[in-house]
């Protein structure tokens, strides 16, 4: 069916009344200014050598200060501090009831206080309490410490996803994502954790791998608050025209500004009544279960194959390895190739789930060696989440509906790692049938909802197609007074979601 000619000519009319009525902030932009390719790498690049390293730095410190447990485990954590039964499982659930606790009120703070400054107080925040892990002697205290750890955390995802709206255009934020959301602690966390094996000291091993964390944690939290900017408007690193330039360089996106601070409940209700945020909740619960087995579990499963202590971390970081290569091959292919990002999404499921069904059947005694190549499989679990995250930065507009959505990813994010750990009974050390299983069948759901997620964009936007004609994805004017009036991706019938 073709778009009817009068629809588009309307649309085409009312679009440019709204550009002579309203004005674009302090900016002034004519439809006939272009960036050069040379402008848009100098911007790119300046936001790449300060802005991604902050959030790649901030990232890896936050996914290492919670392997720490794990690693800490391994180094008799749970035997000095008399753990019984479920309450190293609870431990690992305990730091998201903190997180998921502090979702709300952080969905008012990034709406309310400067991003930058926000991301660097928490990270200072954190560092301080892991620190406080070593001074515990027992299952009451480490839990209170591990809620708090929650606490703090609990911002960091939804204002990176922010930030990469804002920062970066739509084709280029999947590669950043899969930079920021790395599985470098993962690497990193199994040899510093085998170094630290190697401390002789009056304390006791484990006691090191936090304290060591947390200082450094601490310091780059200092460093943030001074070097990472709120938005492209503050940056310290821009000239006065480059950062205006900055603004219209992601003003394609058509995916709302950070600087508005107006709540809108209209937002929240569009969000509420789109199916793909609801598919997308469920992908994040199921994804997050196996985050919680991989996190907290990993080295205790290697340990399962008769590795000494140090030699077990060393065994956990070809896993990491493994995510990490495969989410920058799947994410420089995204930037490549237009709209292949659900297809990547489905097909980085089917390693992970193979390598989880390798650990469930094989013996480990007879088949040692492909049991462990199936712990490595299950690193491919990491890519389809990068992806997932990039999808919402690039596919919901709206300064409101973005924060919302970062935040809701965030809540189910909790309420997946809540769960997960409670699949790993003690009783099943370290084998664990049980919490292999969980994943198993997490992974197929992660795979069906990308299949489904794929099917709602392209059909909506056909739909918009029909209706409105093709969209107009070069009009910079458009796209300032889309972000200037803070119109969501559902008000916006010049926008086309990605998949």
């Amino acid at each position: 069916m073709e778009p009817d000619e009068h629809v588009v000519d309307m649309k085409a009319k009312e679009r440019s009344e709204r550009n002579l009525k309203a004005p674009i902030d302090d900016l002034i932009i004519s439809e006939t200014v272009v960036l050069s390719e040379e402008q848009n790498k100098r911007l790119r690049l300046k936001a790449d050598l300060v802005v991604l390293p902050l959030m790649v730095i901030t990232s890896t410190l936050a996914f290492l200060d919670k392997n720490g447990m794990a690693y800490a485990a391994v180094y008799g954590m749970k035997t000095d501090t008399n753990l019984k039964g479920q309450e190293y499982s609870w431990l690992g659930s305990i730091f998201y009831f903190g997180y998921l606790g502090m979702e709300f009120p952080a969905l008012w703070f990034l709406t309310k206080i400067p991003i930058g400054k926000y991301v660097g107080v928490m990270l200072f925040c954190w560092g301080a309490c892991l620190c406080g892990m070593a001074g515990c002697n027992n299952f009451a205290g480490l839990a209170a410490v591990r809620f708090l750890l929650g606490v703090f955390e609990a911002g960091i995802l939804p204002c990176f996803m922010v930030l990469t709206s804002v920062w970066y255009a739509r084709n280029e934020q999947p590669l950043r994502t899969a930079l920021w959301y790395n599985t470098f602690a993962g690497i990193f966390g199994g040899i510093l954790s085998y170094a630290i094996g190697h401390i002789s000291g009056p304390l006791a091993t484990w006691k090191y791998i936090f304290l060591i964390y947390g200082a450094v944690t601490m310091l780059v939290g200092i460093i943030t608050v001074f070097l990472l900017p709120d938005s492209p408007a503050k940056a310290w690193f821009y000239s006065k025209e480059e950062r205006n330039l900055a603004t219209m360089r992601t003003a394609h996106n058509q995916t709302g500004i950070s600087t508005i601070n107006t709540w809108k409940v209209a937002h929240v209700l569009e969000v509420l009544r789109d199916p793909k945020y609801w598919v997308v909740a469920i992908y994040v619960v199921a994804q997050s279960i196996t985050n919680a087995g991989i996190t907290n579990f990993n080295p205790l499963i290697i340990s399962g194959y008769g590795f000494s202590q140090t030699k077990t971390t060393l065994m956990a970081t070809p896993q990491a390895a493994v995510a990490l290569v495969a989410q920058i091959i799947a994410t420089t292919i995204s930037f490549l190739v237009p709209n292949v990002r659900c297809l990547l999404w489905v097909l980085s499921c089917f390693p992970a789930l193979a390598g989880s069904v390798m650990i469930h059947t094989l013996d480990i005694n007879s088949h040692r060696t492909a049991s462990l190549i199936g712990v490595y499989l299950m690193g491919f679990y990491n890519v389809s989440w990068v992806l997932v995250l990039s999808l919402q930065s690039s596919n919901n507009a709206g300064t409101t509906k973005k924060t919302f959505i970062s935040v809701s990813v965030a809540v189910f994010y909790s309420i997946g790692n809540i769960v997960g750990p409670q699949f790993f009974r003690t009783s099943q050390s370290p084998h664990y049938p049980l919490g292999i299983f969980a994943m198993m069948v997490c992974f197929i759901i992660m795979a069906v909802t990308g299949v489904i997620y794929w099917l709602l964009c392209l059909f909506e936007n056909k739909r918009r197609d029909r209706a409105y004609g093709p969209p107009d994805t070069n009009d910079v004017a458009l796209g300032l007074q889309v972000e200037a009036e803070d119109r969501t991706d559902g008000e916006n019938t010049n926008f086309r979601y990605v998949y």
